[in-house]
Parts: structure tokens; sequence; C-alpha cells
């Protein structure tokens, strides 16, 4: 037994020793450092920058988000970007297709060259001839045989081609598209588009002919429900906006997807149209579901100038008691405040279209002038008048206690007294118009706030005041150029009855990273104690104009120049625009999936005369998350 193991140990090591196995690499002294690195020649290079040049249609960073090849920028110590020829040959090709999908049939890559930099570095330079575009010459539009009557004066403007634009591959086929949703909000879903184009490379001019049948009328058959376990049908059911029997139409199919999606409870949602391909008029819709979890949990942290570092911890339950109802309790600080909160959301109460909140809480505050401690409960009716368009109406009932009053003057000691308590009961209505395609970053749409608190002695309260806020935001997209956003924002408080001033907590403040950015945080008004430190005034006026713009490298930061002004007023109710404050500046976003990342520096056009113990700095610099506005 023994003498077999011996020779097959021996036959193992012989045959190991032959091949260059393992003994070799065992008895084989370490290569030096010299031997492992390959000659220059045979090292990966690196893509320092990509540059275009005879591109004048489209910006540059659109083009090199179409390629796979990558560059490193300037900040090329962070990232790696390999050079592969078979890559960019490729890259060459798809820059071509871009051209050619958006109407420049004679466009191509005429050159590019690999420069070498520093080291391993090199440069990319994409020379593009574009040439003339297609355009489109003339648009024939027939339906149901029909060259004019109602549904052709009707159709023909909604075609996204019309004469004298460029003729695109997206906007082409677009066109089918949009004739089928305008015939199905119609209560034609069942009709066909023949779509062909004509097209002349020599004289750069196309046609387009749009055949058009519109179908039968149809009607919304019965609806069942798949999918839907611990939510009861008639959740579903009533998010439904169509009953069976009515004239079809898209957009209440799309719109009651949006409204079981905005519940939260599904994970998937997807309603079925059946009978499209038969003779029936009567289409049966099924919604299939799967559900979500019930609840969640989520966390966060961040940080910023103002706040500096903040966290925030959520837990939302979903369905709560069921009928749809949900509960969420949140936490979240920052060394400005500390908030312990919950709400509750009962919808559909009292009616279809409305639904009542429930929350409070318990806030501690440390302002610049102040520290305040704040128990609160809110209720809210909020009524849906369009789905862009909610009007609310509700009750406040907090108590304050302001633990420091940090103010140098003799105006002030009546109504802001340290460790006294303030009971507040007033009376809530607002309304809020959203239409923007992204809440995080808006870049076209806009926005209006209008919110009104009247507090009184009838309600139990200890302060009376009236107060007003409204608030504007419009995004104008510029194509290849960027956004331009504007806002505006007013607000007014007037003390009633036997309120001989309105406390420092309800008083306006102004200046910081998201009002007017050339100041620092609640340090811009002329309602200031006499060391300078602001007060709070009785009228906000407020207004913010960005131009915010790609920048050409890196593709992924975006550039902004602002305009701000502003001021914080002592008297009720002020309507002037007199001795406001104006500020500019610039700054550069990021874009993360929470919003971007900003940076901004303001600078004072007519900074404020204060004593030399209260003064700032002219310049200011803010770092946050999301737009300002």
């Amino acid at each position: 037994m023994i003498f077999r193991a011996s020779l097959g140990l021996w036959l193992l090591t012989w045959t190991l020793w032959t091949w260059g196995g393992v003994l070799p690499l065992w008895a084989a002294e370490p290569p030096s450092r010299e031997a492992a690195e390959p000659p220059p020649s045979l090292q990966v290079l690196q893509v320092r920058f990509i540059r275009f040049s005879g591109v004048k249609s489209f910006r540059e960073a659109e083009l090199k988000e179409i390629l796979d090849t990558s560059e490193k920028g300037r900040l090329g110590w962070l990232r790696s970007a390999p050079l592969d020829e078979e890559v960019l040959d490729e890259d060459v090709r798809r820059v071509e297709k871009f051209y050619l999908s958006r109407g420049f049939y004679h466009a191509r890559v005429a050159s590019r060259r690999v420069t070498p930099l520093e080291g391993r570095d090199v440069r990319i330079d994409i020379e593009v001839e574009e040439g003339p575009p297609m355009m489109v010459r003339r648009v024939l539009l027939e339906v149901n045989g029909r060259t004019e009557g109602p549904w052709c004066e009707e159709i023909y403007p909604r075609l996204p081609l019309q004469p004298s634009m460029r003729f695109t591959t997206r906007k082409y086929r677009d066109c089918e598209k949009s004739v089928l949703g305008y015939l199905a909000q119609w209560g034609y879903p069942k009709g066909k588009v023949d779509l062909r184009a004509r097209l002349s490379k020599d004289a750069n001019e196309g046609e387009v002919f749009v055949k058009v049948e519109t179908g039968p009328i149809c009607f919304f058959g019965p609806v069942t429900v798949e999918g839907s376990k611990k939510v009861r049908e008639e959740v579903v059911l009533r998010e439904v906006t169509f009953q069976p029997g009515e004239r079809f139409d898209g957009l209440k199919v799309r719109e009651s997807q949006r409204n079981l999606l905005d519940l939260q409870l599904f994970q998937f949602v997807d309603l079925d149209v059946r009978g499209l391909e038969t003779d029936a008029v009567d289409l049966p819709v099924r919604i299939l579901l799967k559900e979500g979890k019930k609840q969640t949990i989520r966390a966060g942290a961040g940080y910023g100038t103002e706040e500096e570092f903040r966290g925030r911890v959520e837990w939302e339950m979903r369905n709560f008691l069921g009928d749809g109802r949900r509960l969420r309790v949140n936490a979240r600080a920052s060394f400005i405040e500390q908030i312990v909160e919950s709400d509750f959301l009962q919808p559909y109460f009292p009616w279809e279209s409305s639904s009542m909140t429930v929350g409070g809480g318990f806030r501690h505050e440390s302002q610049r002038s102040y520290e305040n401690e704040k128990f609160y409960i809110v209720s809210r009716l909020n009524y849906a008048l369009r789905d862009d368009l909610t009007l609310y109406a509700g009750h406040n009932l907090e108590s304050n206690r302001l633990v420091d009053v940090d103010l140098e003057d003799d105006e002030f000691p009546v109504v802001d007294r340290e460790n006294e308590q303030y009971y507040v009961s007033s009376l809530m209505q607002g309304l809020s118009w959203i239409r923007v395609d992204d809440p995080l970053d808006p870049r076209d749409g806009l926005q209006f706030f209008q919110n009104l608190e009247w507090a009184t002695v009838g309600l139990g309260s200890e302060v009376d005041y009236v107060k007003l806020t409204l608030e504007g935001r419009k995004y104008f997209p510029l194509d290849k150029w960027g956004v331009l956003a504007l806002r505006a924002k007013w607000g007014g408080i007037r003390q009633l009855e036997n309120t001989d001033a309105v406390p420092i907590f309800k008083r306006f403040f102004s200046g910081g990273s998201n009002s007017v950015r050339g100041y620092p945080y609640q340090r811009l008004g002329d309602a200031v104690d006499q060391e300078g430190e602001p007060v709070g005034g009785l009228t906000l006026l407020e207004g913010n104009v960005d131009w915010r713009f790609p920048l050409p490298f890196p593709r992924s930061l975006e550039g902004v120049l602002f305009f701000d002004f502003g001021n914080v007023f002592e008297d009720s109710f002020h309507l002037l625009w007199d001795n406001l404050r104006y500020t500019v500046g610039c700054g550069i976003r990021y874009p993360t999936r929470v919003g971007p990342l900003r940076l901004d520096v303001g600078y004072q056009i007519n900074p404020p005369d204060l004593p030399d113990e209260a003064s700032f700095n002219r310049y200011q610099i803010h770092f946050s998350i999301g737009q300002a506005f």
C-alpha cells in the first residue's frame, strides 16, 4: 500500500514538472516590477476629452450622451475611461444614425482623430459635416376617405409634423400615436392609421401622407379586478373614472391607472381593454394588479450650509385599517429644527373627490433671533378640483413657548417674552396649482400656491391676526439653452382685535439658499434690532430669475446664473416695490435621484447699512439639495 502511494505521488510530481506546473512556480524568483509592467505601447490609453467640431444644430452634450466611449474630463484622476477602437468606430456610426433620425440625411462624420496628451491620456476629435436638413413640404391627411370635414379640421393641427418643419423619425412615428390617442379619447379606440412618407434627398424636401379610418364608436363594458388580495375590490373600483355603458375614453383609462398607482398600494397596475380585435363595440376592461408592501421605513441624511447636518426617519403604513387609509410617522432633525410628527389620511371623505388629513406633533426651532417649542394639531379637508388643482380648508391648534429671544430692542419685550405660552387657534384655507414635468427638477410648467390663516379670539386664540401668502413659479424650456425659471412671492400679516403685535414666530424672515441668495439665512430685511439682528417683518416680497443651462463638460453638470431681489418690511401688507435688495450670482447643479445637488454663490448689489458687529460678507455661498424653487 505504501509503495503504491509513493509511486502515485512520484508520477504526479513528474507530470507537473514536465508541463511547467506548480513546482517551477515554487522554485522561480518573483518577477521584477519592470518586468511585470507592460511596455508603454501595450498600456491601455485613457480618453481625457472628447471634442466635436462642425456641430451646429445640437448641443455637444447630446452627442456625448449617445456614445459608449466615455471621457475622464478635467477630474481625470477620479475615474477611468479606456479607449477601445472598435467601440469608437461604432460610436462614429451611432453619431451618423443620430443625425439621420433627426432629419439630416447628408450628415456624416468627416474624420475622427486620437491626439496624445500627457502620459496615457488622449483626446478624441470628431469632425461632423451636418449638411442641409430634410424639411416637410406638405402633409396630406385623409379621414374616412375625405380630405375635408370636421375630422380633418380637428386631427390636422394635432399632427406632430407640419409643413416647414424638419422631418424627424420620432415625429413621424408620433403622428400615428397622436391620431390614435385622439380617436380613443372620443370613443373610437379601433381606429387605424396608414402612414407613409416620400422624401427627396436631392431637394431635401418630403411629403407625409396620413390615411385614417375611425372605425366604429365603442363603449366601456364590464370591469373586472385581478390580483387584489388584501385590498378590497371596492377600494380599487372607486379609483376608476369610468362606468360600464359609458362612451369609451382613452384619457379615462390612463387617469384610472394613475389614480391606482397614486394609492401606493400596488407595485404594478395594468388596465387591459379587451375586444379591440373583434367586432364588438362593448369593450370589457380587466384591471390587473400586483400588491406592494404594506409598510415602508425610510431613512436619510444630508448636509446644507444653513441646516448643516440633517437626518430623517419615516415609517409609513398604507391601507391602514383598510379602505385605503394611510398613517405616517416621521422624525427629522437638523441644527435649525427638530420635529416629531404623524399624519393620518382618510380618502374619499366626505365626498368622492375629497379627503381628510389629521396630523400633529412637536417642533423645536432654533432660529437666529429666537428659540421656540411648539405642540400642534392640524386637520384639513382637501378637495381636488382637477388633477393639478387642489383646494383645502382646515383648523390649526398650537401651543408655543418662546424658550429664548435674542433681541436688543425695547420695542419687542411685550409680545416676545421668554418662557411665555402662546396659544393659537386659527382657520386655514389654501389653493395649490401644480403643473410641471418633474416635481424634483421642473423644466416646464407652472406652480401657484395661496395660503390664508385667520386666528381669532372667537376660536380660543390668544393671538389674533390674519396672514396671507401668494407664490407663483413659471418654467420656460429653452431647448438646448436650458431652462428659464421665474419665481415671485408676497406675504402679509396684520394683527387684529386686542393683539398689539404679532409674535416673532409668526412674522416673516428672508434670505438664504431658497429665497434671496446674496444674504445669509434670515438676514435680509429692514426690520432689525439695535444690534442689526432680524426681528421679522409683517410684509415679505421676494423674486428670483434663474437661467439653468447645460455645461459642455462634464456632461452631467448644469450651470446657473441668477438674479434675486426682495425685502422684509415692518408695516403690514406693504404693496410698494421700494427699498428692495438685489443680488446676482452663479451656481452649479449635479443631478441625483432625490434632486440636484446645488452650489450657489450670491453677491449683494446694494447691501444694507448695518452696525459693524452685525455686518456680513457681500458674497454668500450656499450648498443644498434640490433647486432653489
